[in-house]
């Protein structure tokens, strides 16, 4: 069994831009706190390189039925949009949803931003997420809106504790499994 954390935007993909930071340095930073953490706590963790695309990273990662998939990203809408919102495959199963659920339940906690819920991938922006493929308990989470200065501020205060939370939430599924 492995933990496989990435950080959704490598070095070259800044993804989206707000708040004086970019989406890619803010994930993989975010990334490294809670792969630490995992670490830590005994877990085996499988993570991105921060120089290779998404593409890249799911060609070479082996996740399983007994893997926990995540991934982070910050949302972004070019308005006053806030919260946070965790995204799950099509076919997602309970575990998917439940895990899914208490990363958005802890982001909104923690940050105190409205939760968004957790959404099916083709309620995305994009249709359809490479990362739902893989196998195990698969979430992608939108921390908060980069581009809200209030989200970005509740998330730089409380980074580590919201790091902390979803180790911990991550290490009770690979229990379960």
């Amino acid at each position: 069994m492995a933990s496989f954390i990435s950080a959704g935007h490598h070095l070259k993909d800044s993804g989206a831009i707000g708040s004086g930071t970019q989406e890619n340095l803010e994930t993989i930073k975010f990334r490294d706190i809670v792969v630490k953490l995992c670490k830590d706590m005994g877990l085996k963790v499988i993570t991105d390189d921060d120089h290779e695309t998404l593409k890249e990273y799911l060609d070479r990662i082996k996740s399983g039925d007994g893997s926990v998939v995540v991934e982070f990203h910050f949302d972004a809408s070019g308005s006053n949009a806030t919260g946070t919102t965790c995204l799950v495959g099509n076919d997602a199963d309970r575990l998917d949803k439940s895990f899914a659920q208490e990363l958005v339940n802890a982001s909104a906690d923690i940050l105190k931003i409205k939760n968004r819920g957790v959404v099916s991938e083709s309620e995305s922006h994009r249709g359809r997420l490479g990362l739902m493929r893989e196998q195990g308990i698969v979430a992608l989470l939108e921390i908060c809106f980069i581009d809200n200065q209030s989200d970005m501020t509740a998330y730089r205060n409380n980074t580590y504790a919201l790091a902390s939370q979803i180790a911990t939430i991550i290490q009770k599924y690979e229990n379960m499994i």
